[in-house]
């Protein structure tokens, strides 16, 4: 027959039937045409059905119309399962692992004792403001110009913050501000663990695949090869042709060992992530199907500036650094406290003179009589320096020397120089730590808008590669048929289905890394925004 003529009947069947089964080839779903950079979430699923018919020698060769919800298994015609490796352990979905991340995650555990330090902080700095107290018990004994005495105490004092020109105020609003830093820097930690357990997960999913299309293709390979040793054995099939197809099942089984190595290393990956023992067996689903969803960068933008941790956290570290400057120059304002004590004391001598007597069988509770001070006090700082006044009224119960209590009403002045020079320079580390802190506000922000938009500008670049990669293995699928049409009218090797049935899994891989992708830039997209699931593909 002539080869033309031969072509012409290819094509025409080719063009009847584009693949075995009757079914029309469907390319990969299209964002709408109205928005060129925001995709509809109305949009079919991202994915392709590749799969196979039993009676073909090649089981990845087969192109099925697309349907949307479909698993993973179908999108790239292989079973769920069928990686011939180590036993693995349960099938971990993506929330599994992230909150087995999230419990072993030290990191978080670290943050969670910030918290709990910062409210007890929050609690001293409240305590603050109000009386402080001390309650005090005492029995003594002695000897005075030779005869035995005994006495009893027993009192109450205090001191109250009448005014410190709000630095105990500013104090416990600085505390409050601390502790929404530190709750806030735990959402910052979760967000980049979130992200990391994602990569990793969607990482082994892809190998996952890429395994058990390697291992199908391997198998099909060894027993075109083994066929084709045979043919030369009988003289059917030249020499060159076993030499060929051998070198190509050497290639087969070292993309085989590399995907095994590349499954391995992505599963120590998770276990990482995961923090948990390198020797426990961890497996997640084969399933990387993908629904596109829109992401518009200026409302993706928005979103990150409000709810991203780490712009919260610069901004109450502005707050934090303006009640510390507050809390400075409150320093240099008066300070104004009372003071005081109430209580009830006795003193007597021993009865007999017997100094072994306890002193509490010595007193008489009847006798026990009331004493009490109080005072106020009142500091100044002066230029480094600082100044005192205090005035108090006390009245004390007789002692044995005595036979009167005694009253008074003391006024004492003090001046100390240069006592509070770390004032001044408290006032100016403040203002330091402010300007900083606005100084990296502005560079957060800088960074975040960064990242939106790279992660969105990621995430577009995804779709398309995922659209190329579908269009890549229709095309290649399509070619693959070709050849075993032409092998069966004797005008091609089986050398060249090998090499078509190699190229056809390499394109599957890049299917499976435009999806893995996918995933991992709208994953970070969420990221960037601060919200895990702000943006879902389910």
């Amino acid at each position: 027959m002539d080869p033309k003529i031969k072509y012409i009947l290819i094509a025409a069947i080719l063009v009847v039937t584009p693949n075995a089964a009757g079914e029309e080839l469907h390319p990969i779903n299209k964002p709408a045409a109205s928005d060129s950079r925001e995709i509809s979430p109305k949009d079919k699923r991202l994915s392709i059905n590749i799969s196979s018919k039993a009676q073909e020698k090649f089981s990845l060769g087969t192109v099925r119309p697309v349907k949307t919800a479909v698993s993973y298994e179908k999108d790239i015609g292989l079973i769920r399962g069928s990686v011939k490796s180590k036993a693995h352990g349960p099938i971990y979905t993506l929330k599994e692992c992230i909150d087995i991340a999230v419990q072993n995650h030290l990191p978080l555990q670290t943050a969670k004792k910030s918290v709990r330090l910062a409210e007890m902080r929050l609690f001293e700095a409240r305590r603050n403001l109000l009386p402080s107290a001390t309650v005090e018990y005492q029995e003594y004994r002695g000897r005075i110009t030779g005869n035995a005495y005994t006495g009893r105490k027993q009192y109450i004092e205090g001191q109250q913050p009448i005014f410190h020109g709000g630095e105990l105020v500013y104090t416990a609003k600085q505390s409050e501000t601390n502790l929404e830093i530190t709750k806030t820097d735990y959402a910052r930690i979760r967000n980049e663990l979130v992200l990391q357990v994602k990569k990793a997960y969607y990482t082994l999913g892809k190998a996952k695949g890429n395994l058990m299309m390697q291992q199908e293709l391997s198998k099909e390979v060894a027993r075109i090869v083994d066929m084709v040793t045979r043919q030369s054995e009988a003289g059917v099939t030249s020499r060159i042709e076993v030499l060929n197809t051998t070198s190509q099942s050497g290639q087969v089984r070292y993309q085989l060992a590399s995907a095994e190595g590349d499954l391995a290393v992505a599963e120590l990956i998770l276990k990482q992530a995961m923090n948990v023992d390198h020797k426990e067996q961890v497996d997640v689903k084969d399933e990387l199907g993908f629904n596109k969803v829109a992401v518009g960068y200026e409302k993706a933008l928005q979103m990150a500036l409000v709810n991203r941790p780490e712009m919260k956290i610069n901004s109450l570290m502005i707050d934090y650094y303006n009640y510390g400057n507050r809390v400075a120059r409150a320093k240099l304002w008066p300070k104004v406290d009372l003071l005081g004590s109430w209580g009830l004391a006795r003193e007597e001598f021993a009865p007999g003179d017997n100094p072994a007597a306890q002193p509490s069988a010595d007193i008489d509770p009847a006798k026990i009589k009331p004493q009490w001070y109080a005072g106020l006090k009142v500091g100044m700082p002066f230029w480094g320096s600082s100044g005192e006044y205090s005035l108090t009224k006390e009245r004390w119960v007789p002692v044995v020397s005595t036979t009167h209590g005694t009253s008074a009403t003391t006024v004492s002045y003090k001046f100390k120089i240069l006592d509070k020079l770390d004032t001044l320079s408290e006032q100016k580390l403040s203002e330091i730590d402010f300007d900083k802190a606005r100084q990296e506000l502005t560079k957060v922000k800088q960074d975040i808008t960064l990242e939106v938009r790279e992660s969105c500008f990621n995430y577009q670049k995804a779709l398309i590669q995922s659209e190329t990669a579908a269009n890549k293995v229709l095309y290649q699928t399509s070619d693959l048929e070709l050849v075993k049409t032409k092998r069966g009218l004797e005008e091609a090797q089986d050398s060249n289905i090998i090499e078509g049935m190699i190229k056809l899994a390499q394109e599957k891989f890049g299917y499976l890394q435009a999806l893995a992708d996918c995933h991992i830039a709208l994953a970070s997209i969420n990221k960037a925004i601060g919200i895990e699931d702000y943006y879902k593909d389910e």
